[in-house]
């Protein structure tokens, strides 16, 4: 079978702080309840997102891996490394923070750390996120948290739609009521939650607290949540590459008209943040439109995005695979 590009069904989770606009960018009935996250693309176990299309139509990322490892990458993968989401937050989530590979390994069973980006789609007027902390050590971090002064350890940034925040592992963290956001993150789900505003989760109880193993993981050197961006003009593609690090790359991609791509030695996963077009490849065409997210995958071969597409596009950096 030749390569093509592939269609997922996202996967719906539930979360107290979720809202209702997912429903409306999949045009499709989501589950009842507050609906806060979209799983795009995903092979992680609790949400594995089927194919929509083609000959591979109804399997699992997981299956496809070991028939057709070639379509992923031409260096051997374990598993699926990446987890992208859309997070629709009706209210603020809690304050967290995510190990790294190490202490996961060690702690988590052998799991995997998790380090993050996130591209603000939309926002409400006086949205913020928090990232990052004031405290100088771990032992100041605990006793401003036990004692809940959480403005003065807590930087909170006001965001607006189009910026981008890479969120390493070890980065408190936490996301605001009223934003509309693409993550890629490793495939994990490894979170330790610091804060949580007394809340009481959909069991019922107030949700547990990790306090101990988040100050273990926690960063003091502060750090550039910000990336400068390096934006390249290709005819009618204005490509800005927002990050690449050890797990993974993105880039925003504006085509005005038409650009051919050549495919990489790894998979490419493209989510179209805003207008129409078409991808088209040798065999076929894919109409794309706000929400559509496509897997390109390795060495395909050339294909053609025909349109005016916003689009964000992340792989993995063949440097590390």
């Amino acid at each position: 079978m030749k390569p093509y590009p592939l269609i997922f069904e996202p996967v719906f989770k539930e979360r107290i702080w979720g809202g209702s606009r997912l429903e409306q960018i999949f045009n499709c009935k989501k589950p009842k309840g507050h609906i806060g996250e979209a799983w795009i693309v995903s092979d992680y176990p609790e949400g594995k997102s089927p194919i929509m299309n083609g000959e591979l139509s109804g399997k699992f990322l997981s299956e496809v891996m070991k028939t057709h490892s070639k379509w992923f990458s031409q260096f051997h993968l374990e598993k699926f490394p990446l987890l992208v989401k859309l997070l629709d937050a009706n209210d603020d989530l809690s304050v967290q923070v995510h190990p790294g590979d190490e202490y996961a390994m060690i702690n988590e069973k052998g799991g995997s750390g998790k380090t993050e980006c996130w591209y603000i789609i939309d926002s409400a007027p006086g949205a913020a996120i928090i990232i990052g902390h004031r405290a100088k050590d771990r032992r100041e971090f605990a006793e401003l948290a036990r004692e809940n002064r959480w403005n003065e350890l807590l930087v909170r940034v006001p965001v607006k739609a189009g910026e981008f925040f890479f969120i390493p592992s070890g980065a408190v963290h936490a996301l605001g009521k009223g934003i509309l956001l693409l993550e890629v993150q490793q495939s994990s789900d490894i979170t330790y939650r610091i804060y949580d505003y007394d809340r009481i989760g959909l069991d019922g109880n107030k949700r547990e607290l990790h306090l101990e193993k988040a100050i273990d993981v926690i960063e003091f050197n502060g750090g550039n949540y910000q990336t400068v961006p390096n934006v390249v003009r290709e005819n009618d593609l204005v490509k800005t590459i927002l990050i690449s690090c050890n797990h993974f790359a993105v880039e925003k991609w504006i085509v005005e008209n038409m650009h051919v791509f050549k495919s990489l030695k790894v998979f490419v996963l493209i989510y179209i943040v805003d207008g129409k077009g078409q991808l088209i490849y040798e065999d076929g065409l894919i109409h794309l439109i706000k929400g559509s997210s496509i897997m390109v995958p390795a060495n395909m071969g050339e294909y053609k995005i025909q349109g005016r597409i916003e689009a964000i596009a992340c792989y993995i950096n063949t440097s590390i695979v």
